[in-house]
């Protein structure tokens, strides 16, 4: 098979191979789209003979964009995928924009001007014009209308007819902006796109190479990214997205989810192909996750079927309010680590906030419980205050229009230019429509006086500023030795002496930033300016060429600027990006992420925990589509491989009441979900560890890491959340305040005594968990033993449990010990030598159990701690998997081990479903039973009363639970049933005969117990069958010979 197809199903192998020129691939989560877009471009390549640089692909995320480099460079090598046409939608129009830009009249060496640039620009005009617009408003308004297409001039025409004020005011700041912009030779983000559509619109020759076009994660583009498809695609209209309804999230940046229909009316002949399997989540997550999708009846309907074992079910957890849910993650964490042996470890564990406000109770409880995490989307490399001087000054020596950027750094180092005088130029030069450079430098110079009053100091600083930015764009421009960007910066931060800088201003943690430092140069050694030995060579290296088509020529610009100029936007498409991937520069190896969901899209982790899942949060209070909402909760539940965990707060965190999220209605997802943390045992981790695809931990691994845990399952808050502070406090304490380590014996007296609260049981190895909609699943199994609660054992005598019997043994060698002691060293001497006695069977009757079960004696003091075993067993929640045949292995392990066949595939070696673990120490003695000692020889069975052979008193004893025949009735059905209530009244002789021959006659009635028979039944057992209780006829029950109604079994009194 060709390498490209290899490791493909069915569905991606019919996306990959397709003839069809318009290809969309819908592709739930987990489903490989990645795998199968990258197969695809491979396969245009090698079988159709495309060539790389004619084909566009075009990502969403930097990380995307990376992750399909590195995977095309295995598939098909020599260099090949450098060639592609690949990356964001912002960064491949700014390709174009700097080749072609000039036919749109596009001046030369634009800069790109980032959110905080944006935003800088619109605080400035709102101030000039004293609006009360909230700035980040406005710049999401102006984004808006740039993205479905609503220009300058059309919004002053709307504005001017609706006569609103608001709008009006708008309508000024978007003006503003606009010329802002222009006049320092910037595009926002919004404006790479639109200005790129205006270029392939006017200019479509500059696309007519293109002979393919694939997009990932469609459904997430919008009105503008829809015709930059169309236009890119028009010489040969050859299309393949991928994409998923169900994932369409960002419609608050004005993604439409009607481009995917749109699609297909654009392009009749569109092939549709579903991606079905899913290789991240377990059966179980995907069920939940499904069943949440389907209450949106508008979706296009599509299944989604799991390649995993069904794993455990989500957990859906109420709690008191938002402290206790901290709290709750925190030990939840905490238990999860802990009783997998450390297989799962913090950065398996992420999670993930409708919004970011949520995040502070987490934060403080991690905090206090020493969990190391952090925060995607908090502060990013390029944010960091040294770093963005630095790069401030490399855009003034680029482009010295930038108003903002020679604002910032100015005065950095201090050169006497305070802020004052600088607000006082910036507002001079907007108002004489010049930029801040062109003034500052015109003042220097004596050109022009300025109305900004400029002080001697300020002059000189301004001065030794300007000279800096003039040697570094010299020598950036040098014909014979350009500077690369990293020399370039190298030599700024020499004129600075900006590692003093660093010092003088941060001394607590100047190592730490200039680190930092260093690694941006690092970064900007990646930027080498091309070899002119070849042309060949050099668009080899420059990834950031485009093809030259006959008929339209490029903007050629200088080597040493385009370097810079593509390192600045790299850095400034990277800052607005990594909101959206997660990515990070230096994040922590070893620490659990808090994110939003939105950032967290396209990513997965093993365990996932989805706060504040209440009405006002998600849906979010502010939400306009509550269907874009329930996607949103769609793509957190499934980022989950192994474990969900949901929660939601009684009251929020501004103490308010709050309602479950509509979303998790019990109605709809109660079967589903459970409503506490799932019980870990053995079967739990192996099949996290499956699915996972890791090697599950040894048990004395799992026993050591247990041991350090307060509590081993997820008791400390009750299920219904109403639980009051003082409820909570009390319950705390009374954990913390427990005299054994880490709240051991408390545990194990609850995991004894059975039921917990809401019915969560834990009963030596069997657990009742209940599901929302009320539905019990017992996880584990039941020994008989494990009922002995509802035997009824005589107090004197009959059976007893072999834990009770083991504690008995216990004690009594505790008081053996101490009483010796007392007696001295002759007494221990004596109680050493072997004591000869008689065996009878009446010994080895009973005691048996204790010599079964019991520890052996031990000639030391210390006795070996008692273990316990507790057995579980997996259940199957999908009947579509193949049965699971297990052998026991014959390597070493086999004592921990088997292995296990799923279906046809190969052998999975597996643990065994058996944990050993310790038994709480068990209590002291009270004092005036420290004399006694377990006797060895078993008391005999009490005999019961003798009993009349009245036939009054001998009532059968029965099980049926119908009311009593009376006296007429029972009489005719005697008569009816002829010789068969002859042979029923024979064996009712024979029966009472053998209670008054075999019965022990004494004061005692037998203890009745689970066991059916005893060794004196047995002695007296004769050949011929006996009938034990009645028997049912075709002629109903009868009771007893003269055919009476029955009556119920009294006890005799005695």
């Amino acid at each position: 098979m060709d390498s490209i197809l290899h490791g493909l199903n069915n569905a991606q192998l019919a996306a990959v191979t397709s003839p069809a020129d318009v290809v969309q691939i819908l592709a739930p989560p987990g489903s490989g789209k990645t795998k199968t877009l990258t197969a695809r471009v491979a396969y245009l390549i090698r079988h159709y003979n495309y060539k790389p640089w004619n084909i566009l692909c075009l990502t969403f995320t930097i990380k995307s964009s990376r992750e399909m480099e590195e995977r095309l460079a295995k598939l098909i090598g020599n260099g090949m995928e450098a060639k592609l046409v690949l990356g964001t939608f912002h960064s491949v129009c700014r390709r174009y924009l700097v080749s072609y830009g000039h036919l749109i009249r596009l001046r030369k060496g634009f800069g790109i001007a980032d959110s905080s640039d944006s935003l800088s620009i619109i605080k400035r005009i709102l101030n000039r014009l004293r609006f009360t617009l909230d700035p980040k408003a406005a710049q999401s308004r102006i984004s808006s209308c740039k993205s479905t297409g609503v220009s300058v001039a059309k919004l002053s025409d709307e504005a001017s007819k609706n006569k609103k004020a608001d709008q009006q005011e708008f309508a000024q700041v978007f003006e503003a902006y606009e010329d802002q912009l222009d006049r320092g030779n910037l595009l926002d983000y919004d404006d790479l796109l639109l200005r790129c559509c205006d270029l392939l619109r006017q200019h479509p020759l500059c696309v007519s190479n293109v002979e393919a076009v694939l997009i990932d994660e469609f459904q997430d583009t919008n009105l503008v990214q829809f015709d930059l498809m169309r236009l890119f695609a028009a010489q040969r209209k050859r299309v393949t997205t991928v994409g998923d309804p169900d994932q369409s999230i960002y419609g608050w940046r004005s993604a439409e989810i009607k481009n995917l229909a749109r699609m297909q009316t654009q392009y009749p002949e569109t092939l549709v192909i579903h991606l079905q399997d899913n290789y991240r989540s377990s059966g179980a997550i995907l069920l939940a996750a499904q069943e949440l999708i389907q209450q949106d009846e508008s979706r296009p309907s599509k299944s989604l079927l799991p390649t995993h074992c069904p794993g455990t079910l989500p957990v859906l957890r109420r709690l008191p309010s938002s402290d206790a849910e901290a709290l709750w993650i925190v030990t939840e964490i905490s238990r999860l680590v802990g009783m997998t042996g450390r297989m799962l470890s913090h950065p398996d564990i992420a999670i993930l906030l409708r919004s970011a406000a949520l995040s502070r109770q987490i934060e403080s409880a991690m905090g206090r419980a020493g969990i190391p995490y952090r925060m995607v989307g908090g502060q990013r490399f390029f944010d960091r205050v040294e770093i963005k001087i630095l790069l401030d000054y490399l855009r003034v020596v680029s482009q010295p229009t930038n108003n903002d950027a020679v604002a910032r750094v100015v005065n950095i180092p201090a050169r006497g230019v305070g802020a004052t005088t600088t607000k006082a130029l910036l507002e001079e030069a907007e108002t004489k429509k010049v930029t801040l450079w062109s003034l500052i430098l015109d003042a220097i110079r004596g050109n022009v006086k300025t109305s900004t009053k400029i002080s001697k100091p300020a002059e000189k600083g301004l001065g030794a500023f300007v000279d800096i930015i003039l040697s570094a764009k010299q020598k950036l421009k040098d014909p014979l030795d350009p500077l690369s960007p990293q020399s370039l910066l190298q030599f700024v931060i020499k004129r600075l002496n900006f590692q003093d800088y660093i010092k003088r201003s941060y001394e607590n943690d100047s190592e730490g930033r200039w680190a930092n430092v260093e690694e941006l140069i690092s970064q900007a050694g990646e930027y080498l300016i091309p070899s002119s030995s070849s042309v060949a060579e050099s668009e080899a290296e420059n990834s950031t060429s485009l093809p030259i088509i006959e008929g339209i020529a490029q903007v050629e610009s200088d080597a040493g600027e385009e370097m810079l100029s593509m390192f600045l936007a790299n850095v400034a498409l990277a800052t607005e990006l990594q909101k959206d991937d997660g990515s990070e520069h230096g994040q922590g190896q070893s620490q659990v992420t808090i994110s939003t969901i939105h950032a967290a899209k396209g990513l997965e982790w093993p365990v996932v925990f989805v706060p504040a899942a209440y009405e006002g949060s998600i849906p979010h209070s502010r939400a306009e589509d509550t269907d874009e909402e329930r996607r949103l909760l769609y793509v957190a539940m499934t980022r989950a491989q192994a474990l969900l965990y949901m929660s939601c707060p009684t009251r929020n965190s501004r103490g308010e009441e709050s309602t479950l999220s509509q979303f998790l209605d019990p109605k709809t997802l109660g079967h589903y979900l459970i409503n506490v943390g799932p019980h870990i045992n053995t079967g739990f981790v192996s099949d996290v560890a499956r699915i996972l695809k890791r090697n599950c931990p040894s048990e004395s691994k799992i026993l050591e890491e247990s041991l350090k845990l307060e509590s081993r399952e997820d008791d400390l808050w009750s299920l219904d959340g109403q639980e009051t502070p003082e409820q909570l406090k009390s319950r705390w304490d009374n954990k913390t305040n427990n005299t054994t380590p880490h709240g051991y014996q408390q545990m194990n007296q609850r995991s004894a005594t059975g039921p917990l609260v809401g019915g969560y049981a834990t009963n030596r190895g069997i657990v009742n968990i209940t599901t929302i909609s009320g539905s019990p699943i017992t996880v584990g199994s039941a020994t008989t033993m494990d009922n002995a609660s509802s035997f009824s054992i005589h107090q004197l005598g009959g059976f007893t449990s072999a834990t009770n019997q083991m504690q008995k043994d216990h004690h009594s060698r505790e008081n053996d010990t101490r009483t010796m002691a007392a007696r001295g060293p002759q007494a221990i001497e004596g109680a050493q030598k072997p004591a000869s006695r008689k065996r009878n069977r009446q010994d080895d009757a009973q005691s048996s159990l204790t010599k079964l079960w019991g520890p052996k004696r031990r000639s030391t003091e210390t006795d070996t701690p008692m273990e316990t075993s507790v057995r579980t067993h997996p259940t199957s929640l999908d009947s579509r998997h193949p049965p699971i045949s297990v052998k026991p292995s014959n390597s070493v392990l086999s004592s921990s081990y088997t292995t296990a066949s799923v279906g046809s595939g190969s052998p999975v070696r597996l643990p065994t479903n058996t944990v050993t673990l310790p038994r709480a120490p068990l209590a002291g003695i009270p004092e005036n039973l420290a004399k006694h000692r377990l006797q060895r020889s078993i008391t005999p069975r009490p005999r019961p009363p003798a009993m009349e052979s009245t036939e009054s008193d001998r009532p059968y004893a029965f099980l049926s639970s119908s009311p009593p025949f009376s006296e007429t009735a029972n009489q005719g059905q005697a008569v009816a049933a002829g010789p068969r209530s002859h042979e029923i009244n024979e064996k009712t002789e024979a029966t009472e005969s053998l209670k008054e021959n075999v019965l022990p006659q004494n004061d005692m009635r037998p203890a009745v117990t689970a066991h059916t028979t005893s060794l004196a039944h047995l002695q007296a057992t004769t050949t011929s069958r006996k009938t034990l209780g009645v028997r049912r006829s075709m002629n109903g029950w009868n009771a007893k010979r003269s055919g009476q109604g029955f009556s119920v079994p009294r006890r005799k009194e005695w």
